[in-house]
């Protein structure tokens, strides 16, 4: 797909045009480097994850929202905008895959997050 290309280039870019054999199978959840990470690459592995959901290939969603996370909040913060959207996607599919308690972990604090920044009235709070 264009993300697993984009990924790819990108990683690519910021380790100097060096390609590295990291076993990554193109999911997302393969050759993550959180000192050679950038938004950038948190972006792409959001929206495959959006991509991923989207077709019904929660596990891959799941791989990708998780790497995501795991960069946004290593290079923006806890508190970030973008931390609150990857945990309201990621909290949505653990729903539909049954698992309530992580759900409401996710969603809880993409609500903290989201009401951290524009207040508990804002539409973003009612998602």
């Amino acid at each position: 797909s264009y993300y697993k290309e984009a990924l790819r280039l990108k990683r690519l870019a910021l380790n100097g045009g060096v390609e590295k054999d990291n076993n990554d199978d193109g999911d997302g959840n393969g050759g993550f480097d959180i000192e050679n990470s950038s938004v950038s690459i948190s972006d792409t592995l959001h929206c495959m994850g959006f991509s991923y959901d989207y077709t019904g290939d929660y596990q891959s969603a799941l791989n990708c929202y998780e790497e995501a996370l795991n960069i946004r909040t290593h290079l923006l913060g806890n508190d970030d905008l973008r931390v609150a959207e990857t945990l309201h996607n990621k909290g949505a599919i653990l729903c539909e895959e049954g698992d309530c308690e992580g759900s409401m972990e996710c969603l809880d604090e993409a609500f903290r997050i989201r009401k951290l920044h524009h207040g508990e009235a804002h539409e973003s709070c009612a998602d």
